[in-house]
C-alpha cells in the first residue's frame, strides 16, 4: 500500500519525466503484442508524440485561470411552467398496455391448444405402444419360457428393450407436453384481464 502511495507521487509529482519514457512495442511468435518501458530482444521503439501536460495548481511559477467577467446585466430569462399532460396520454397507454396483453393472451391460447393437441396424440400413442402386440408377445414368450437357451433369452431382451424404449420416450414426450401446458397456464393467469 505504501509503494503505491509513493508511485502515486512521483507520478503527481513529475508528469514531465513520465512523458518523456521510451516505449517499446514487441511482437512475439503467436501473434500477441506488448508494450513495455523496457527494452526487450526483437521490440521496435515507438515514436509518440509528446503528451501535453497541464501545470500543477499552486506549483511554483503556474498561474491559475483567470475567471471570466461577470456580465452586469441579467439576460432576460422566460419562465415557462410545465403543463401537466392530458389524462389521455395515460388512458391511450392503458389502451396500448391492454392490446399487448391481448395479443400475448391469443399466443398464449394458441401455444396452448396445440400443446393440448401434442399431449393427446403423444397419450394415445403411448396407449397404442403399450398394447403393442410385439411387446405382448415377446413379455409372454419371455414367462412362459422354462429353460431358454443363451440366443432365446437375447432375443428375448432385445424385443422387450426394443419395445420398451419406445415407451418410455413417449412417456418422456408426454411428461414435457404437461409440463408446457402448465408453464402455458401459469403464464395466461399471470396477464391482467
Amino acid at each position: 500500500m505504501k509503494t503505491l502511495w509513493i508511485g502515486m507521487a512521483v507520478s503527481l509529482a513529475s508528469p514531465l519525466a513520465l512523458a518523456q519514457t521510451t516505449i517499446y512495442k514487441h511482437v512475439d511468435e503467436s501473434g500477441r503484442v506488448t508494450y513495455t518501458n523496457k527494452p526487450m530482444k526483437g521490440a521496435i521503439v515507438l515514436e509518440l508524440e509528446p503528451l501535453s501536460t497541464l501545470p500543477i495548481l499552486g506549483a511554483a511559477g503556474a498561474q491559475p485561470e483567470k475567471a471570466a467577467p461577470k456580465p452586469t446585466a441579467k439576460p432576460a430569462v422566460a419562465v415557462v411552467t410545465p403543463k401537466p399532460l392530458p389524462t389521455i396520454v395515460a388512458s391511450i397507454d392503458r389502451e396500448t398496455q391492454k392490446g399487448r396483453d391481448d395479443v400475448r393472451r391469443r399466443i398464449l391460447q394458441d401455444e396452448l391448444t396445440q400443446e393440448e393437441k401434442s399431449l393427446e396424440k403423444a397419450r394415445q400413442a403411448l396407449l397404442e405402444e403399450r398394447r403393442n402386440p410385439t411387446l405382448i408377445a415377446a413379455v409372454r414368450v419371455a414367462q412362459q419360457a422354462t429353460d431358454p437357451t443363451p440366443a432365446q433369452q437375447a432375443e428375448m431382451r432385445a424385443n422387450i428393450d426394443r419395445a420398451s424404449g419406445r415407451i418410455r420416450g413417449l412417456q418422456a414426450t408426454v411428461a414435457e407436453h404437461e409440463k408446457n401446458i402448465e408453464a402455458l397456464k401459469k403464464e395466461l393467469g399471470a396477464i391482467k384481464p
